[in-house]
């Protein structure tokens, strides 16, 4: 089975259902659902996205505001 996780690193994440405020967190996703992060630590992602200093948020694509 080919390697489908999406590792999203270290952005300030805001889940409001989940009571998280902004708080830097890891998210890993495959087949694009989020899921936990992998409990073999060999396991490496297919791709590593680096959302250092960016806000993670579900629901935040392509928002602006006026």
């Amino acid at each position: 089975m080919p390697n489908d996780l999406l590792k999203i690193s270290g952005g300030y994440v805001y889940d409001p259902v989940n009571n998280i405020d902004g708080q830097v967190h890891d998210l890993w996703v495959e087949h694009g659902k989020i899921v936990p992060p992998p409990d073999d630590p060999s396991l490496r992602p297919a791709r590593t996205i680096n959302a250092a200093g960016l806000v993670v948020m579900p629901g935040g694509i392509d928002m602006h505001c006026h």
